[in-house]
Parts: structure tokens; sequence; C-alpha cells
């Protein structure tokens, strides 16, 4: 069963992520970002993250291996939050059941299909 408690959007998870390293890493966190558009800094991690972001068991994963004396990358992030717990998926969004489609009306597209074709 999903917990809703794990979920939050990606800013969240963002704000999430910077909150807890700040308490691990101090000032050096701050300084780390020193001359950086912090914009930029909240955009790339969002942007190499994705869906990590919103699932906090996969970011907690990643914090609990963190190494305490380098502030890691997105990148490096990324990896520790792809080693950790798989992102459940809610049943209703991997159901696949597809309607069948009428043969006549796939005869009458590739009929159409054909025709476009030989138009050129």
């Amino acid at each position: 069963m999903l917990n809703p408690n794990d979920w939050c959007d990606a800013d969240a998870g963002f704000d999430y992520i910077f909150t807890r390293m700040s308490a691990i890493y101090g000032a050096n966190f701050a300084r780390h970002w020193d001359g950086i558009d912090l914009a930029n800094v909240r955009t790339e991690w969002q942007k190499q993250l994705g869906k990590f972001l919103t699932y906090r068991p996969s970011m907690d994963y990643a914090i609990n291996r963190l190494n305490g004396d380098f502030v890691p990358s997105a990148i490096k992030f990324r990896e520790f939050c792809n080693a950790g717990p798989a992102i459940p998926r809610d049943e209703k969004q991997i159901a696949y059941n597809p309607t069948p489609v009428d043969p006549e009306v796939v005869a009458e597209a590739k009929r159409r299909l054909a025709e476009l074709r030989g138009k050129k």
C-alpha cells in the first residue's frame, strides 16, 4: 500500500534535500554555492533528479549515503537515488486495457495513408 507521506512535488522535494544537506554540511554547504545563481542550481537539480524529487524514500536513501566531506553533485545524488528503493507505481498508472479497433477503421486508415503516400 502506498504511503501518501512518501510523496511530494518536485519543489518540496528539492527543498527537503537542500534543508537536510544544509543540516549535514553546515556552513560548507552554503559556501559550496557561492557565486552560483541558486535558481540555476534548483533548475539543474530538478532536471537531473526528475521523479526522484517526488519520492521521499529515494531521497532519504541517497542522503543516508552521502560522504560527510563533500557536497554531492546533482548527478552523484541521482546515482544514489537510482540505487535506492524503486518508485512504486499506482496500479491505475500501469493498467493498460486498450479498446479493440474495428478492422474496418484500420483498413480505412491504411487506405488513406496509401493515398497520401501516392500523392507525394
